[in-house]
């Protein structure tokens, strides 16, 4: 099997595995940003907007505009820091927890689906082939020449 029937294989598949029926209701909920945003929130337990904005490398001004929707519709809540009350940092509300737990039991649910009908070895070599191709990835599209800034790049300015 060449690498050029897997991409054909893919390509003409992608609908049913970004389009089942289960997605539809995070696909129209959420854009893929504010999933993202909601996912990084939950790891995290609290954040404040210059590391969501850094994450999702947009600028404070889009990233404002995502929290705002998550706000409104009762995701995400904004409180004072308890170490230092100027700060203000984005939490989950019950509601957005419920909804990103529901998230991960949905790629739970298809992650089983594959891995019990997957050997024991071919689950190891899955996940050597994924870990291989998260790491080109990574190398090849994150990581870039120190003489080539990224013009969307966030940058932080220090203020005595």
């Amino acid at each position: 099997m060449d690498i050029e029937y897997v991409t054909d294989l893919l390509l003409n598949n992608l609908k049913k595995f970004f389009f089942p029926e289960e997605w539809l209701n995070f696909d129209l909920k959420f854009s893929k940003t504010e999933l993202f945003s909601l996912l990084l929130i939950e790891k995290k337990k609290e954040i404040i907007m210059t590391e969501l904005a850094e994450y999702i490398h947009s600028p404070m001004s889009t990233a404002t505009g995502i929290i705002n929707r998550l706000v409104k519709e009762g995701y995400i809540v904004r409180e004072r820091s308890e170490h230092d009350r100027r700060i203000v940092v984005l939490k989950l509300t019950e509601k957005g927890i419920e909804e990103i737990q529901r998230f991960k039991e949905l790629i739970s649910e298809y992650k089983n689906k594959v891995a019990e009908k997957l050997t024991q070895e071919e689950k190891q070599f899955l996940a050597q082939i994924a870990s291989k191709i998260l790491n080109i990835l990574t190398e090849e599209l994150v990581v870039q020449p120190d003489n080539q800034q990224d013009e969307h790049a966030v940058r932080k300015i220090e203020i005595d």
